[in-house]
């Protein structure tokens, strides 16, 4: 687990130490090619520390640990494949979509409005709409309220989907995912919320005496490490329950 926060506090740390060395350096028509970069590399920290912590001496191991090891060894990680990452996006656009849905039921139930009253008759541009989340309920300061929360249970869940059913490599599979979603999401109503955090964001480096010319980009990259981290946190919890039935299940065995 801990590898889990180091890796995200160093690629945090990375993003703010890139910050700082443009204002000095004065290269922050850089610094919009970079940060982007910011979630790979939290993903990159992460796979190099498990991987180091995988090659730690056998002798030097505790018994916790030996019991980890053999546990990780007998779930095999799988490659990771365009297939996979494909069918996360799939699943993410799916919750969010599924969300919509019910905040829409939820909206036509308490306005007593009908769809054809709220979209018009139903066309090719009532598709587009609603695939663009053009909601007529998303206006205003509780619309944003509303983004907002089709964003975090849209993290939450796809987070949950990608950690229990990823081979081994959770946290690169919910960066990839997570870029991938992020960049279509921000051609939807969902810009809008990128938008407004893109403002709080400036308006706190403002506030900190540095100019921020790419507190868009600061956004997305950090909805993208929300996707990895989760995911990582989530298939963790995982392989730890999985570890401690096996413990159990020693435990019984050696009482008989």
């Amino acid at each position: 687990m801990g590898n889990l926060f180091l890796s995200f506090s160093i690629a945090i740390s990375g993003a703010i130490g890139l910050v700082i060395l443009s204002r000095i350096l004065d290269f922050e028509n850089y610094i919009n090619r970079i940060l982007p970069l910011i979630p790979v590399l939290y993903a990159i920290v992460y796979e190099v520390l498990e991987h180091k912590k995988k090659g730690k001496p056998k002798a030097l191991q505790t018994l916790q640990e030996k019991e980890e090891t053999k546990a990780r060894e007998a779930r095999a990680p799988e490659p990771l494949t365009f297939g996979r990452i494909v069918t996360d996006v799939g699943v993410i656009f799916i919750i969010k979509f599924s969300v919509e849905i019910f905040l829409l039921a939820l909206f036509l139930f308490f306005s007593g409005q009908t769809f054809s009253q709220t979209y018009g008759t139903f066309c090719i541009d009532t598709v587009g709409k609603l695939l663009r989340g053009d909601h007529p309920w998303l206006i205003g300061n509780e619309g944003m309220y509303l983004l907002a929360l089709i964003a975090l249970i849209t993290c939450v869940i796809s987070g949950l989907w990608i950690g229990y059913t990823s081979k081994g490599m959770a946290i690169v599979e919910g960066v990839l995912a997570g870029a991938a979603v992020t960049v279509v999401m921000a051609m939807t109503s969902m810009l809008t919320l990128y938008r407004k955090l893109e403002e709080v964001t400036v308006q706190f480096a403002d506030s900190l005496g540095y100019v921020i010319n790419a507190g868009f980009l600061v956004v997305i990259a950090l909805q993208v490490l929300l996707y990895g981290l989760w995911s990582g946190l989530v298939q963790r919890g995982k392989n730890e329950r999985v570890r401690l039935m096996a413990t159990a299940k020693l435990t019984k065995k050696s009482k008989k």
